[in-house]
Order: C-alpha cells, then structure tokens, then sequence
C-alpha cells in the first residue's frame, strides 16, 4: 500500500497489512486452490458384496429378530412374571447368605423388582424393532449415497445388536423356557456378523470413498 507523500513516516495500520496480505494470498491461490478436495469421479453401482451378499444375510438377521420380536410380544405376560420369580428368588439367596455369613441382610422393596421385571422385556422388544429399522436406513444409505460414514455407523448398530442377543437369551433363560428361540437368536447373531463383514470386504472398501482426514483437507505439496 502506497504511503501519502505528504507524510512519508506514517507506518500502514494492522488493518491495513492485514488486507495485503489477503490479496497476496488471492492472488497467488486461485479459486481451485481453496484447500477442498475435488469431486470424486462416479463410482458405479455397488458390489455384489454390498448390493447383494450383505443385503441376504441381514434379511435373513432380520426375520429371525422379527420372529424373537413377536416371540416376546405374544409371551410377554408369562416372560415378564417368570422374570420376577427369578428376581425374588435370587434376592431371597442373597438374603439367605447375608445371614449364613454374619452380614447384614440385604433389602430391596417388592415394587422395585416387579417393576424392573415388567420393564427389561417390553424394553427389549422395542430394542430389536429399533435397532433393526436403523440398520435398514443404514445399509441402503451405504448403496444408495455412496456413503462410508453409514456403513461404519450400521457396523456400530450390527455390534450393539450382537451384544444385546446373547445377554437378552440369558436373562429371559430362553435355554430353559423356550429352547427353539435361542436357535432363532444365533441364527440372528450369526447373519448380523455376516452380513457386517460384508460391509468390510475389500471391493466395498475400494467402491466407497476414501475417508477424508485432516491432512487430506489440503492438497499435496501446499503449506
């Protein structure tokens, strides 16, 4: 910036540098210079492992949930009663060895442990309908966006759900009441974790986009 002649030692403001060095810094980077990754080219329709293989074995996931689902919704009364009987008698247990070791006994109200009873199956009844409908969003989001960040956040929805089936078949005691469900709930655990892995295989790795980390916002070669 040019200093008037009529005062040869007056020194440019901070604003004044400020507003150089943007215009150097136009100058010399041009608008495609800007730090923003290009369009990826198009990436064609999905692999078969994606398109086709993951979609039969989550299906396949998702009927045995749906049958555990209505399972549940058609016992729920019988579930939840037997539930509670499992609850007092291990309560009365504790009680029993509290006293046989000199300890204090343990207490819990009658309300608290009907309540939780009648509150874990309709809970995990509602958790297999939701987990099941967003793993549906997610894996066509996958396919139809082209998108990586939902094929990782379905992996994360595949992974709660493989860890809800073996705790949900044990405190329900589905081994005991009713044993062809627990073969309904690996058949389940087994298609989630297939078709999860095929989310993973690596023609779905090179057909998504690869991800963008900070050091990639930038382009090679530039400060």
């Amino acid at each position: 910036m040019n200093v008037p002649d009529d005062d040869p030692d007056a020194l440019p403001s901070q604003a004044e540098l400020d507003a150089l060095d943007m215009a150097e810094l136009t100058r010399t980077s041009g608008e495609s210079d800007m730090g923003y990754p290009t369009p990826d080219e198009p990436a064609g329709p999905p692999p078969p492992a994606l398109a086709r293989d993951a979609w039969v074995l989550w299906w396949i996931g998702a009927a045995a949930g749906i049958a555990s689902a209505v399972y549940l919704l058609v016992n729920i009364g019988s579930i939840c009663d037997g539930l509670q009987q499992r609850l007092l008698a291990d309560i009365k247990k504790a009680i029993d060895e509290a006293q046989h070791a000199g300890k204090k006994p343990l207490s819990m109200p009658a309300d608290e442990y009907h309540g939780l009873s009648h509150f874990l199956p309709p809970t995990m009844l509602v958790a297999i309908v939701v987990l099941l409908a967003l793993q549906f969003v997610l894996l066509r989001a996958v396919g139809v966006h082209h998108s990586r960040n939902a094929r990782n956040i379905f992996l994360a929805m595949v992974l709660i759900n493989l860890v809800c089936i073996p705790t949900g078949m044990d405190l329900l005691r589905f081994a005991d009441s009713a044993p062809t469900m627990v073969i309904v709930g690996w058949i389940q655990f087994g298609a989630l974790l297939l078709a999860a892995l095929c989310t993973l295989r690596p023609a779905v790795g090179r057909w998504l986009p690869a991800p963008t980390g900070i050091g990639k916002v930038f382009r090679p070669g530039r400060p």
